[in-house]
């Protein structure tokens, strides 16, 4: 571990050291990444100039000094977020600049200039700030968890299905695994993606035991193709509540399945509100992974400006939703995920998330006793974290609980393939009425064997 201490000019040589040699910030900062941006700490601020990716000097700012944004914050910020494990909504810059912006609370980072700065350059800010904490422990990039470990063979069935929608054919990707006669257990992707988020769900021989899991795509994401029919390309994709439950409850019909349970994430997760109040006798259960009554504030201009690499700021966004004790090959391979995403579709994905869906006054319209609820949210998710699920439990009464997911964040099947199915083994044995005793509010990595990997 370096002698140096944060934020002292030996420290700052250090870490120009970690930057200048390290391979990524080399493959997407050089020849893009010339913005000058200051690093506050208190009343301190230290100004990095950076030339086409190179860290080359660090000093104080003077009269004649320009910069184009600034990550600013107090001390304590500063101390999380340079942690080896850093504690939640302090292990990235968004996560953090969240709880200033939105939440309005002290002790996390702030941004101050040019917005559009930091987007336009979003991959090289975040690993740039991301090397602050290697430089603090040890000036040695961390390998963890970088070797994706020897998988089985994959057991999972590619198809297609027919689903009408006001009248307009869609034809629908799905995988599906376990015994046709298993429990169906229908998996909804997160905003802007698409099923391989639960292959390792797919390939678990304990869960495709007794389930039949089947995951698909929604239409425009991944393998399911546009809508048939004249010019879909000229229309707005938006998508709305009824048109996403619609699809959903319509897949469900199409592929014939009998009291299936439903389980999503992120958006796929919130959804499980409006099922349970419009169609609550569709589904044996419904498992919503990151919900929330209200999750404002993400249908916003930077997802497609013309300035903006978008795919880079939709991919590099899930970056600090995930939590750092999640192999790093998983994590990369759920940024990969984003990055097959087609443009718009993220953005028209979130008008639900972020401008339709709002169940603050109406949760107790839904009846839980008809279609048991369980809402189950990452520690490190800062967009819904465990609490926006107390609170969505409460609201909705009897029948729906939550339950905090440790050392994870918001893509759980995806970021951790080692954890997420434990986490998700006794929700589908108390679905079965095989287990006997309540499952816990707090579900921990130690309870079930698995190490948190940090």
């Amino acid at each position: 571990m370096t002698d140096a201490t944060f934020p002292s000019e030996q420290w700052w040589n250090e870490y120009q050291t970690v930057v200048n040699d390290d391979t990524e910030m080399t493959m997407h900062g050089r020849a893009d990444f010339d913005e000058s941006f200051l690093i506050g700490v208190g009343e301190d601020h230290h100004l990095l100039e950076m030339n086409d990716g190179e860290l080359v000097d660090v000093r104080t700012p003077g009269l004649d000094d320009s910069w184009a944004f600034g990550v600013v914050g107090p001390q304590s910020a500063w101390d999380q977020f340079l942690k080896e494990v850093p504690p939640a909504h302090h292990n990235e810059l968004f996560a953090s600049f969240y709880r200033t912006a939105v939440k309005q609370e002290p002790g996390y980072f702030d941004l101050i200039g040019d917005h559009k700065k930091i987007f336009q350059n979003f991959r090289s800010v975040q690993r740039a700030l991301d090397l602050m904490r290697t430089a603090d422990n040890g000036a040695t990039p961390r390998t963890e968890g970088t070797t994706r470990p020897s998988e089985p063979a994959d057991a999972a069935e590619g198809g297609y299905v027919t689903v009408d929608l006001d009248g307009v054919d869609h034809r629908i990707y799905y995988e599906a695994a376990g015994p046709e006669d298993g429990i169906p257990l229908l998996c909804q992707h997160t905003a802007g993606c698409n099923n391989q988020q639960w292959r390792h769900v797919l390939n678990d021989e304990e869960i495709t035991d007794t389930f039949r899991v089947i995951a698909y795509d929604l239409p425009r994401h991944g393998k399911s193709v546009p809508p048939a029919g004249e010019s879909w390309w000229t229309d707005q994709y938006d998508l709305t509540a009824e048109r996403f439950t619609d699809t959903i409850v319509s897949i469900a019909d199409a592929l014939e399945l009998d009291d299936p349970v439903y389980i999503g994430s992120s958006m796929g997760g919130t959804v499980t509100l409006e099922l349970a109040d419009w169609y609550p006798d569709r589904f044996r259960a419904l498992i919503g992974l990151e919900a929330g009554l209200f999750t404002p504030g993400f249908y916003i201009g930077w997802l497609d400006h013309p300035h903006i690499n978008a795919n880079d700021v939709n991919s590099w966004a899930t970056w600090g939703l995930m939590a750092p004790h999640s192999p790093e090959w998983a994590r990369r391979e759920t940024i990969y995920n984003y990055e097959q995403g087609a443009n718009g579709v993220l953005k028209g994905d979130l008008y639900y998330y972020s401008v339709e869906h709002d169940y603050r006054e109406d949760a107790d319209n839904i009846d839980a006793t008809k279609t048991r609820m369980y809402l189950m949210n990452g520690e490190y998710d800062y967009l819904t974290n465990p609490d926006a699920a107390r609170r969505a439990a409460d609201a909705i009464g009897e029948g729906a609980t939550a339950h905090e997911m440790k050392a994870t964040g918001h893509f759980p099947m995806a970021e951790r393939p080692d954890l997420f199915p434990e986490y998700l083994k006794p929700v589908l044995a108390d679905i079965r009425g095989e287990r006997p005793e309540p499952l816990p509010e707090v579900l921990k990595p130690d309870e079930f064997g698995v190490e948190a990997n940090r």
